[in-house]
Order: structure tokens, then sequence, then C-alpha cells
């Protein structure tokens, strides 16, 4: 083989188009890069934080939404429950006036004529109140003022002795006592007495 037909490869074997000059640096390229994947991150961050809190805020919306719902529909439930217990309390204070009475041994019918028997002279009864095992008898007494007050102090003291009055009642007593406003010679009164129950 001769010398001219060997293969000779120089140490430039292509040409150099590189525009060394021109070319940015690598640190300047390197910097630039971690300063925009820093900023894509935070960015990045941020959003997905603002959705996080959008997130929170509809749900806590809906939350108010669903428990002010069911306070609107407990509302009505609580007043129809205040409304029962109103009803309870008035058919129990019924139902116990009514007892207190059953239990009291004395009869209104019998009660009234006593009334009548011992009733001085002069001595009108206007009224007669039957509450809960307590008895308020109202009425008038044409009588002077020092009179008058003998008259129903006598006459207290008649009730309470009375066999068929007495001993039905745990007390008997004048509550009231003063001259009408519509005639100055007229005392209006009030006794008041309290029943004793029946024992079981």
């Amino acid at each position: 083989m001769s010398a001219r037909d060997r293969l000779s490869v120089g140490p430039n074997w292509h040409i150099d188009c590189r525009l060394v000059a021109e070319l940015p640096e690598d640190s300047v390229v390197g910097i630039r890069f971690t300063i925009f994947a820093i900023s894509s991150v935070i960015a990045l961050s941020a959003v997905l934080f603002t959705g996080y809190l959008a997130y929170l805020d509809l749900n806590v919306r809906h939350q108010i939404e669903d428990w002010n719902q069911k306070i609107e529909e407990d509302k009505w439930e609580v007043i129809a429950i205040k409304i029962r217990q109103h009803n309870y309390e008035t058919e129990s204070k019924k139902i116990e006036s009514a007892y207190l009475e059953i239990k009291n041994p004395v009869f209104i019918s019998g009660f009234v004529s006593a009334l009548g028997r011992t009733l001085p002279d002069r001595m009108m009864i206007n009224s007669i109140d039957w509450k809960e095992g307590t008895v308020v008898v109202r009425g008038d007494l044409r009588e002077t003022s020092e009179h008058a007050s003998k008259i129903l102090g006598d006459y207290v003291e008649k009730l309470r002795a009375d066999p068929d009055i007495g001993p039905h009642f745990g007390s008997i007593s004048l509550t009231g006592a003063e001259r009408s406003t519509e005639d100055d010679q007229l005392m209006v009164y009030e006794i008041t007495m309290r029943a004793l129950p029946r024992s079981s």
C-alpha cells in the first residue's frame, strides 16, 4: 500500500463554527433557572393556598347555612314544646285545685247554710270565692267603725267556734275592713278561711 493511499487525520478534522464570544456564561444561565424555579414554586404554593382558603370558606358557609336551617326547623319544635308545657301546667293546676276541693270535707251547700245561720244582723254577704282550698267571704256592714270592728271580730270568733265550720279550716281571719268609697256609713269587710285537706 502506498503512502498516498493512507488516511491522514489532522488535529482539526472539522471546521469549528462556535461563536464563543457571543455565548452566555454558564453561571448566568444557572442563576436565572434557579430564580425562575423558586418563583414558580412560590407562585404555585400561593395559588394552592388561596384555593384551600376558598374551599374552607365555602365549606364554612355551607355548614352555617345547614345549622341555620336546623335552628329554624328546631325553633318551631321548641315553641310547640313550650305551648304543650304551658297547657300541662294549666291542666295540672286545675287537677290540683279539683283534688283539694275533693279532699276537703266541706260541702258548699252546708257551708253557705252555716254562714247564713251564724251571720249577725245588719251584716250582708256579697260574694263567696272558693279557690285552691281558700274561701274568701266579702260583704258589708252598716255600722260605725268602732261597732263594726267589734261585730266583725266577734263574728270571726263565732266562725272558728262553730262545729260546722271551724273544724274544717286551719285558719279563719279578718283580712280586710274599710269604709266604702260610695257610702261612708257602710263598712266593707273580707274574711279569709284556709281549709284543712282531708287526711288520706
